[in-house]
């Protein structure tokens, strides 16, 4: 699958908002300050359209490439060392610009500058002048560069653009910290710059996100602690878990918790200093009577349940049933009177009569005898006549009636049901004491009574319908009541406070009822915390609710995962690139058994350093190469470097060949010079036959060389920096040399005829001296110097030639004209007794 073709598929396990980031970067958009403050407002809002595609039609054939950066001036520099000039030092922004200067002349100091500007393996702070009290300064320079075709200037360090970074600067340090240290290479495979804008993209959201947070932080309110010993009740664990899913309901059902309970905090801290005072006694009389209570309550309604149980309630129906049916039976046997003489015999106020002379007869009349007597000779009880035939049998009747057994049960069952409407009747479902014993165990039982309240309540209504129902003769119904588990708990909470009691005799039973006490003074105490915080637990929420969306936000934002992604479609082509690149540079440099690694990876990036080839022993590289291999490796990393940066900008090097044998000298000019055809490149050095080789090589390609030097003041303090266009005398090459002799003559000839002869004779002594040296060189350079090289350790055979080409002729001319500029020259003293003429122009011409 190519490379393209992964990235979009991973992109679909992606946030949305990536998703969007990629399509902008993909289509070269870029993100304004306030694109990427909405855009984490839309992140931590859920606002970002989760359908958002990102295709292969997003992705361009190729990155965007960085234009060039070149480097035109530097003026104004304060504070910067000790460097002073009136001139810029300027360079050209093509080929290559050599920048001379003595040790000391404050070529350094530039140099310094330009690596805190551009970038640099290696980093050091500018000093201002020691010398001075200037500690506090803050150095400046004007820097003038060319971003493709538009030249900027810039009041470093006020102003400054990411552009100046594509410049690349190299130092003895920079070359050591590519060796030690890992490096970034700038190569890319083009289809990554959307997966390094995303990066860029996520480095910069999160470190927004952080500014979020961080006053989120600020803002955060503050809501009751919760004390160890109660963070595993509810309350405690409400507000330890407290978050931005918290619920309000949650938090209310809390609070009524606190409204409805009967304890109180006041009541509680007293049973607390009686425990903490080990006042046991008037302890266990509490509790002692909080079980009597409990228990006479549990009595009370086991009563009532027997009063207005269903049990009772269906036995009190049968019995009216009961009732009912043997009124009927006993008013169909009182129908057998009826052809009595008078009316109502068998009725009730009959039968009350019956009783009377009943009692009157077995107590007074006829003391002994069951009533009615009906003998021969005795006499009705009520009207004291003598009882006849037909009487008698009248009152055989009548008590046979009295005695039958539908009589007798009518009137047990009148007497039962009475007596069941009495109870009821007289049945006290809250009494005085009930009541009494309830308000006394409302602090520690409150929702045990609450129960009990409403169950006697109930118990109530039933009753007032039952009597009800009684009187009006209608039917009774039956109610559901199930007291038994209100009974039990009434049950074990008296023989749980009778062992309390028992046991507070116990030290150990005392401390464990005085913690159960102070838990539940300080839960109420925490719940009116609550209560009084409220508004600012709901603020807190939804600042939790804030906070925990950006640090979704930031965790989706982390790079991690888009880095992982970047090394497993890059680790293979960009380490063959970078290792291939490093391995031709070496070759230059003529550098062997080393190599360039992948050491890991960091934000998108492939890291790597040099490594040694068949080493068997672990050893740092920089312990086993010399010093001047150090620098050649540290010169090759950097080559690596420039070479793989595409936007081609300005390289910047200070002393780049210290500690190079001759060999490598060269070897460095020429892959200066080679790079200078197609980038600037800038030079500063102090090294004169390393001048000489940049400008062989530079010559030799048909490169541009810019000469420019820095030296000291002559006048004043001798300050450091200032800037020149052109290379002092000892740095220039033959051919400079002879273009400047030429030049010298004609100003000679130009001028000299208003000189007198003191100024004419030290003009044509100081270009006397100078045609003498460029002699020199001639010979040390261009005849010599190219059999033997640098000291004579180098002999070059095929370069012999050379010497055939100067011949008797040559030998003879050279040795009359060094005789005849020997004497115009004032490096010896002349014989008094020869007469000196100095030449005319024409004569050193010729010469």
């Amino acid at each position: 699958m190519a490379m393209e073709e992964q990235i979009i598929e991973w992109s679909r396990s992606r946030p949305a908002w990536q998703r969007l980031v990629l399509q902008r970067m993909a289509n070269g958009d870029t993100f304004s300050d306030g694109d990427l403050e909405k855009l984490i407002d839309d992140i931590v809002a859920f606002r970002v359209d989760p359908e958002i595609s990102f295709g292969l039609e997003h992705l361009p054939r190729a990155a965007p490439e960085d234009p060039p950066v070149q480097l035109v001036s530097i003026a104004k520099p304060e504070h910067v060392n000790a460097i002073e000039s009136d001139e810029p030092l300027t360079f050209a922004v093509d080929g290559l610009t050599i920048v001379y200067g003595d040790n000391g002349s404050g070529k350094s100091g530039y140099a310094r500058l330009l690596k805190r500007i551009t970038r640099a393996r290696h980093q050091e702070d500018i000093l201002t002048d020691v010398f001075r009290d200037t500690g506090q300064e803050k150095p400046s320079a004007s820097l003038t560069v060319r971003i493709g075709r538009q030249d900027t200037t810039f009041a470093w360090p006020d102003s400054v653009s990411a552009n100046l970074k594509h410049m690349l600067f190299y130092d003895a340090a920079c070359g050591n910290a590519y060796i030690a240290t890992e490096s970034d290479f700038p190569y890319r495979p083009s289809a990554l710059f959307v997966m390094d804008g995303l990066i860029e993209t996520c480095v910069d959201l999160r470190t927004r996100i952080d500014t979020r947070l961080e006053a989120n932080a600020r803002s955060a309110g503050t809501v009751p602690g919760v004390d160890d010993a109660l963070k595993d009740t509810e309350a405690g664990q409400y507000l330890t878990r407290l978050s931005g899913s918290s619920s309000i309901d949650t938090l209310d059902v809390l609070l009524r918790k606190l409204e409805e309970t009967s304890e109180t905090i006041k009541g509680l801290k007293e049973e607390e200093t009686r425990l903490q005072n080990a006042d046991t006694g008037k302890e266990r009389q509490h509790l002692v009577r909080q079980a009597e209570k409990l228990e006479a309550v549990r009595q009370h309604i086991e009563k009532i349940q027997q009063g207005l149980g269903n049990e009772k309630l269906t036995a009190i129906q049968k019995g009216r049933d009961r009732l009912k049916g043997l009124k009927e039976a006993a008013e169909l046997l009182a129908r057998s009177f009826e052809s009595e003489a008078l009316l109502g015999v068998g009725a009730t106020a009959w039968k009350a009569l019956w009783e009377s002379a009943k009692r009157y007869s077995e107590e007074h009349a006829y003391p002994g005898k069951a009533y009615p007597v009906i003998g021969v000779d005795s006499r009705c009880v009520l009207c004291q006549q003598s009882l006849d035939e037909e009487a008698r049998e009248r009152f055989s009747r009548f008590d046979k009636f009295v005695r039958d057994d539908t009589q007798v049960r009518l009137g047990e069952a009148r007497r039962t049901l009475d007596g069941q409407t009495k109870v009821l009747t007289r049945l006290e479902i809250k009494p005085e004491a009930v009541e009494g014993n309830l308000k006394d165990l409302q602090t520690g039982y409150a929702d045990l009574v609450k129960e009990i309240r409403t169950l006697l309540a109930s118990y109530s209504q039933a009753r007032e319908q039952v009597l009800k129902k009684l009187n009006d003769g209608e039917d009774l119904q039956l109610y559901r009541f199930n007291p038994s588990a209100i009974l039990e708990r009434l049950s074990q909470s008296a023989l749980t406070a009778r062992e309390t009691a028992e046991g507070l005799s116990n030290p150990e039973i005392v401390r464990q009822r005085l913690a159960v006490v102070t838990r539940k003074r300080q839960e109420l105490e925490l719940l009116e915390e609550i209560k009084g915080s409220r508004e600012a637990i709901l603020k807190e929420i939804q600042h939790l609710r804030q906070r925990e969306a950006l640090e979704l936000a930031k965790t989706e934002a982390a790079t991690g995962p888009i880095t992982r992604k970047i090394t497993e479609l890059s680790e293979e082509s960009i380490t063959e690139v970078v290792r291939d690149v490093f391995t031709r540079e070496t070759d230059r440099l003529r550098l062997e058994r080393v190599t360039i690694a992948r050491t890991r990876s960091d934000r998108g990036s492939l890291l790597h350093q040099p490594k040694l080839v068949g080493a068997r022993q672990t050893v740092k590289l920089p312990r086993v190469f010399s010093e001047g291999e150090r620098t050649a490796l540290g010169l090759a990393a950097y080559f690596t470097d420039a070479h793989l940066d595409a936007s081609k900008s300005a390289l910047i090097l200070d002393d780049p060949v210290s500690s190079l044998d001759h060999v490598r000298r060269d070897l460095v000019a020429s892959r200066l010079a080679a790079i200078a055809e197609t980038r600037q490149v800038i030079v500063f050095t102090h090294d004169v036959p390393f001048v000489a080789d940049l400008k062989r090589e530079a010559n030799g390609r048909g490169v541009l060389v810019a000469e420019r030097s820095v030296t000291r003041q002559r006048g004043g303090e001798h300050k450091p920096g200032a800037c020149h266009t052109t290379h002092p005398w000892k740095t220039k090459d033959v051919s400079a040399r002879l273009g400047d002799l030429r030049g010298d003559l004609a100003r000679i000839k130009r001028e000299s005829a208003g000189w007198d002869d003191r100024t004419y004779e030290d003009a044509v002594a100081v270009w006397a001296g100078n045609l003498s040296e460029t002699w020199e060189r001639i010979f040390s350079q261009e005849i010599v110097g190219v059999i033997l090289a640098e000291g004579g350790l180098e002999v070059r055979p095929m370069m012999v030639k050379v010497l055939a080409r100067f011949s008797e002729e040559d030998q003879r001319e050279f040795d009359s004209s060094y005789s005849h500029v020997s004497q115009w020259t004032k490096r010896h003293d002349k014989s008094v007794v020869s007469i000196l003429s100095y030449p005319m122009c024409r004569r050193s011409r010729r010469n």
